[in-house]
């Protein structure tokens, strides 16, 4: 099968949303936090009504015990087989195509909890690309929905989730900025299919607290047995 073409990108676009998620994150109004780790992890919420992915979760992983650069080469990691092994989070994952620039397509599909059906997602990453976050050097790494253009045909079959666009921006750890990192992220999606008819953003922020701590543990999995130097 050939390869799809490779999405159009907009990387402006996405670091200024990131940066405004920020800012409003910081103003305090409407989110609600919904799990603290301390010292390791942090969740927030919030709903945007008039959106098309109205229930947004920001995160932060703190304190990972990599250098940034590190922490970023996990995240951004396309290949498929060493990550089946170390992130416990997302099952069937398939890179249908890597890109010149290292941009890549990848399925993934989680389960959920009962009554709720197994959701999957087809994603185009963009390469991590080195900014400027409110004073400090960082990478930061966006993702968007392809699930309408995607020609790939998936493994399992799951209700289509769709994705708002999430982005990663790894920096360097306060206190040991040599040797560990901090991560701020995203996640918006449209889950589809049935879902209770009140309660989603509790239900979708006890999930995703859930799923991304555990994803932190999983990023320092990998790190140790695949990036480590």
């Amino acid at each position: 099968m050939a390869m799809d073409s490779q999405p159009i990108f907009d990387f402006e676009k996405e670091f200024d949303r990131a940066r405004w998620y920020r800012s409003d994150l910081d103003t305090g109004t409407g989110w609600t936090k919904r799990c603290d780790k301390p010292g390791e992890f942090i969740l927030w919420s919030k709903t945007f009504p008039d959106s098309e992915f109205p229930i947004v979760c920001l995160y932060e992983f703190r304190n990972m015990p990599m250098p940034y650069e590190k922490c970023a080469d996990v995240i951004a990691s396309n290949d498929m087989e060493t990550r089946k092994d170390w992130d416990k989070v997302f099952e069937g994952l398939t890179c249908p195509a890597v890109y010149p620039d290292g941009a890549f397509t990848y399925y993934i599909a989680r389960k959920m909890p009962w009554p709720i059906s197994d959701r999957d997602w087809i994603l185009h990453r963009a390469p991590f690309k080195k900014i400027e976050w409110f004073g400090k050097s960082a990478l930061m790494l966006a993702t968007q929905d392809i699930s309408s253009t995607s020609t790939f045909v998936p493994p399992k079959k799951c209700v289509r989730a769709s994705n708002g666009g999430n982005f990663t921006v790894v920096m360097p750890g306060d206190e040991n900025p040599e040797t560990t990192s901090r991560c701020f992220g995203s996640s918006s999606n449209t889950f589809n299919g049935w879902l209770p008819s009140s309660g989603i953003e509790w239900l979708v922020a006890k999930g995703s607290a859930g799923s991304f701590y555990e994803f932190r543990q999983s990023i320092i999995s990998g790190y140790n047995k695949y990036f480590k130097e």
